[in-house]
């Protein structure tokens, strides 16, 4: 997928596509944990209003413009500017991290997570485990994941690209979902929202 030039040595490497995979196959794991053919189907809710092919196309994006970025030639000294290469261990150990934020936050939920945005009448507000700081630790975990993949590769303007779509993508997906929320469990979200974080503990 990437030449190994493009690395300190061969175990960082194998390390980053490793970690690329995994990322891709959690990806398809909540896909499939998260079908909804053995749920009720009477949703109280449904407002995605696009956001979930937002966070979609982000995703893929941001994966192609941190291989395109040091894919280039011609614009080396503009687009494939490089971080030093100390940053490649901390771009994989980020990718790792975020895979593990995400699982984490899916398997917390359980069958409530939903790729589109909606409730159920029966569905619980979750306010235990990584949920008692941040709101949304899914969303914290894909861009540390899609962050990691650029960090991983060093290239500082592919980094900045992946950032700032990430930032705008999930801030547009947060805002309706949490509106959504809001309406479903009025105070008890409302409460909630105060004594948490939206994406990082003691951020943002």
């Amino acid at each position: 997928m990437c030449d190994r030039s493009k690395f300190p040595d061969s175990a960082s490497f194998f390390m980053y596509h490793i970690a690329l995979l995994l990322m891709i196959a959690a990806e398809a794991f909540i896909v499939i944990y998260t079908h909804p053919k053995d749920r009720e189907t009477d949703k109280t809710n449904k407002r995605d209003k696009g956001t979930k092919w937002l966070l979609i196309i982000n995703f893929y994006v941001c994966i192609y413009l941190s291989f395109f970025m040091v894919g280039q030639k011609g614009w080396d000294s503009i687009l494939n500017t490089k971080l030093p290469v100390v940053f490649t261990c901390p771009g994989i150990i980020l990718m790792l991290a975020g895979i593990l934020i995400r699982l984490w936050a899916v398997l917390t939920l359980k069958r409530s997570f939903t790729l589109t945005v909606q409730t159920s009448k029966e569905q619980h507000l979750i306010t235990t485990g990584i949920y008692k700081k941040v709101r949304n630790p899914a969303y914290t975990g894909s861009i540390c994941s899609l962050a990691g993949t650029a960090l991983g590769l060093r290239g500082a303007i592919a980094l900045a690209m992946v950032l700032t779509g990430s930032i705008i993508s999930y801030s547009a997906r947060i805002s309706v979902e949490e509106e959504v929320l809001r309406s479903h469990f009025g105070n008890e979200y409302k409460e909630y929202e105060k004594h948490t974080y939206r994406l990082i503990p003691y951020v943002w």
